[in-house]
């Protein structure tokens, strides 16, 4: 019985020993990593900005499904996972998704994408129907309207 305990306990010191040094492969965790993205409306179009650092442009793929955008992704680690011992880890690698539910209003068929210097940024025009629509005023006699 107390080698099941020994066991047990050189475990725990070897898991907990990992977690501080976090010796594991470099990946994100699972469920996917939360990429910074700002989403915010200008006067022609929704507008998503996507922080990517490090992520090459041919690891991003965009597709829109449903009114909702979807960002697939990948960050390479750019050394081999299994030769490095991290001191610190601070920076995430892998594969990534990020969802985006556009609402009603917007033309999906005009997503325009532009990535440059590790931002990835997605414009989505408004439907025509949304789009402000002034109205004209006519100025006409004022007695006509009082006979």
């Amino acid at each position: 019985m107390r080698s099941g305990n020994l066991v047990t306990r050189t475990n725990d010191m070897d898991e907990l020993f990992n977690r501080f040094f976090d010796l594991r492969t470099p990946t994100w965790p699972a469920g996917g990593y939360e990429v910074p993205t700002d989403v915010f409306h200008t006067d022609e179009a929704l507008v998503i900005r996507m922080d990517l650092p490090g992520v090459n442009s041919e690891d991003v793929e965009v597709t829109v499904q449903e009114n909702v955008l979807l960002i697939n992704g990948k960050r390479r680690f750019p050394y081999e996972a299994d030769k490095v011992r991290f001191v610190r880890r601070g920076s995430f690698y892998g594969e990534f998704t990020q969802r985006v539910s556009l609402g009603k209003g917007l033309n999906t068929e005009q997503i325009s994408a532009r990535y440059e210097n590790g931002v990835l940024e997605l414009r989505v025009a408004y439907a025509e129907e949304v789009q402000p629509k002034k109205i004209s005023i006519e100025v006409g006699d004022k007695n006509a309207l009082s006979s």
